[in-house]
């Protein structure tokens, strides 16, 4: 029950945290427009390459290691404190740099020098990383704690976005809240520290003993920004276009984004739990909680491909404006990679990650940065926004195939997927219900409700009547708690 707990703890938050702007969304892109949202992408793109320097692969790292000696108290103490100490004068050496580079970038023309004010602005994004925490509590198996103070956190930015954003000259006043509401949600975590974690005696702690093995997380996180990250920096220098298509490509993102948290949320719930299992010494655990984890994901990344696919750009129209369609086209293209995300969650964070194989997972992400990169320089100049998109599905799917190879011996890979043809069928016929629906229905609000509510239940029922795995799963859940 402490892994349902978690989970939907951290659905909630996660959902949370991406609804936030989606609730803001369709405001936005009528007060700020295409270009005014692109600015606040693209620069923010920029200072994600410095945020993930400031965070040097501590967030997985740290989550990990206080899963493997969460029962030693003194010794847990004394590995967050140092981690916490690597973590912040990483962090301030990123500040630094981060702020010559924008100064060094102000006369260069085009984006750069058109931006310098706005980029300035996002350094608090840094300063936010600084003071992230949450690994701790992961590490630890407490979300609640993470949920109900962000939760406050996010809930207070849309509303502030509403009074201080009115129109499209508030560009810096959005993006100032985006990354001020993300410092004050970290902030918040600590005043949990004190009298529950000790600060133990100075000459114990040994700062330097943890900077290898972040390093060695740190690169995997490098590849994984790059494909998250480049396509939003890459579209305005080298597409023809404006920098209204990082507005696009960005909308797109957030959207699919929504459904991501429902799947990529058992990854952060399971990363302890297995870490835990691993340092034990207890392998069944860890396998048998992979095969339930991969089942579960797959019964949800299927539906959710196949509804955005066929509502995307319906949905976008009303939900957005008709200027915004271009983004609603890109939901479509850009729906396989719940899929492939999902899988890849599965065995490179809750398998790869905690049994401590982190060169298998470090060269997979790694192959999926070269691939996106190579293929963005050959797509976006022939296909603009949408030849991002391919990048990213060729990208994820080459990670997710990467990671299959390399765990072929360890986990059984007809259990792994098996019943994923139930799945692929049931989402096939919601699919074609859907589209249909979505074809002759017209752009609306209720529309979209409506048809959504129907492949759900289009999905449940051809799941239930193929007896797939999830099903038969929730059943025996079921039975065993009305037996107790």
């Amino acid at each position: 029950m402490q892994v349902v707990k978690n989970y939907l703890y951290n659905v909630f938050y996660q959902l949370l945290t991406v609804l936030a702007p989606l609730i803001t969304m369709t405001y936005l892109s009528h007060v700020l427009g295409a270009d005014g949202m692109g600015v606040q992408a693209w620069t923010n793109s920029i200072v994600s390459y410095f945020l993930l320097f400031a965070t040097l692969g501590i967030t997985l790292y740290g989550q990990r290691e206080i899963a493997y000696v969460r029962d030693d108290r003194e010794l847990r103490d004394r590995r967050f404190w140092e981690i916490q100490g690597l973590h912040t004068m990483v962090s301030l050496l990123a500040i630094a740099i981060y702020v010559v580079f924008v100064y060094m970038m102000r006369h260069v023309p085009g984006e750069f020098s058109a931006n310098n004010h706005q980029l300035y602005l996002q350094t608090w994004v840094i300063v936010s990383g600084l003071l992230d925490i949450s690994w701790y509590f992961m590490g630890l198996e407490d979300f609640k704690k993470t949920v109900v103070r962000n939760s406050l956190v996010k809930i207070a930015m849309v509303v502030l976005i509403f009074i201080l954003v009115k129109s499209a000259d508030d560009v810096d006043n959005y993006i100032l809240l985006l990354a001020l509401t993300q410092v004050i949600g970290n902030i918040t975590m600590w005043f949990y520290i004190p009298g529950k974690v000790k600060l133990p005696k100075l000459s114990t702690l040994n700062f330097g003993r943890h900077l290898l093995p972040t390093l060695g997380l740190f690169l995997p996180t490098i590849a994984t920004q790059i494909y998250l990250q480049l396509n939003k920096t890459m579209l305005p220098l080298f597409a023809s276009g404006s920098i209204s298509l990082s507005a696009f490509y960005e909308n797109a993102d957030k959207i699919v984004k929504v459904s991501l948290a429902l799947v990529t949320a058992m990854g952060t719930v399971m990363l302890p739990r297995v870490a835990n299992h691993y340092a034990n010494g207890n392998t069944k655990a860890v396998n048998d909680a992979i095969y339930k984890s991969m089942d579960f994901v797959t019964a949800m990344a299927a539906p959710l491909m196949f509804g955005m696919m066929a509502l995307g750009p319906k949905m976008s129209i009303w939900y957005m404006g008709p200027n915004f369609l271009p983004a609603g086209w890109t939901i479509t293209i850009l729906s396989p990679i719940v899929l492939f995300i999902a899988w890849s969650n599965v065995i490179g964070t809750q398998y790869l990650m905690p049994v401590n194989r982190t060169r298998d997972f470090t060269i997979s992400v790694t192959v999926g940065a070269v691939v996106n990169v190579l293929l963005n320089f050959i797509f976006i100049p022939l296909w603009s926004l949408y030849g991002a998109a391919v990048a990213t599905i060729i990208a994820e799917f080459a990670v997710t195939l990467y990671q299959v190879y390399v765990i072929r011996h360890q986990l059984e890979l007809g259990v792994l997927f098996h019943g994923l043809w139930k799945y692929l069928v049931a989402g096939v016929v919601m699919f074609a219900v859907i589209a249909t629906m979505a074809w002759r229905m017209p752009p609306f609000p209720t529309s979209t409700v409506v048809q959504i509510a129907v492949g759900v239940v289009v999905y449940v029922i051809m799941v239930i009547l193929m007896r797939a795995n999830f099903v038969l799963t929730v059943q025996g859940f079921i039975k065993g708690r009305l037996h107790k």
